[in-house]
């Protein structure tokens, strides 16, 4: 996993359920990290570009390599429930918003991209997270916004 890059989806902005709409963010092998964020209801989709900290980085492949990725949970999500999509090269895996003790390495990946997508919009995507310092050379990205 070490030299892949990453590829997280995470939210539904068409769910009324979900307060903070879809994120799309995608991490290349050297820390390069791009989001485009869909917000919920008449918002517009806004993006963003950083650079991810190498420790970071370290600490998503050591989370990744406890959960065994790209396994999963053998049971379908619950009907209704968030949906988590994380692509390593060809390899992925779908999970649901609210893990399961079982699953605590993914937890922990979670928390680290959830924290970079916080960082990268400045908290404008209010993903609970307990991380922080995990992104550098922040800039909104030029774009079209939708409405």
């Amino acid at each position: 996993m070490a030299t892949r890059g990453y590829v997280y989806s995470v939210g539904n902005e068409s769910d009324p359920g979900d307060p903070w709409g879809r994120s799309e963010l995608s991490i290349e092998p050297d820390g390069r990290v791009s989001l485009r964020h869909h917000f919920p209801g008449p918002l517009a989709t806004r993006g963003w570009t950083g650079r991810v900290e190498p420790a970071a980085l370290e600490a998503l492949r050591g989370a990744l390599e406890e959960a065994g990725f790209p396994d999963g949970p053998s049971a379908p999500p619950v009907a209704g429930s968030g949906l988590r999509r994380l692509t390593v090269g060809t390899a992925y895996v779908a999970l649901p918003w609210h893990l399961p003790a079982a699953q605590a390495a993914y937890a922990k990946a979670f928390d680290l991209l959830d924290g970079v997508i916080h960082e990268l919009t400045a908290g404008a995507v209010a993903y609970p997270t307990t991380h922080t310092g995990l992104v550098s050379d922040i800039n909104e990205a030029p774009g079209p916004s939708y409405r």
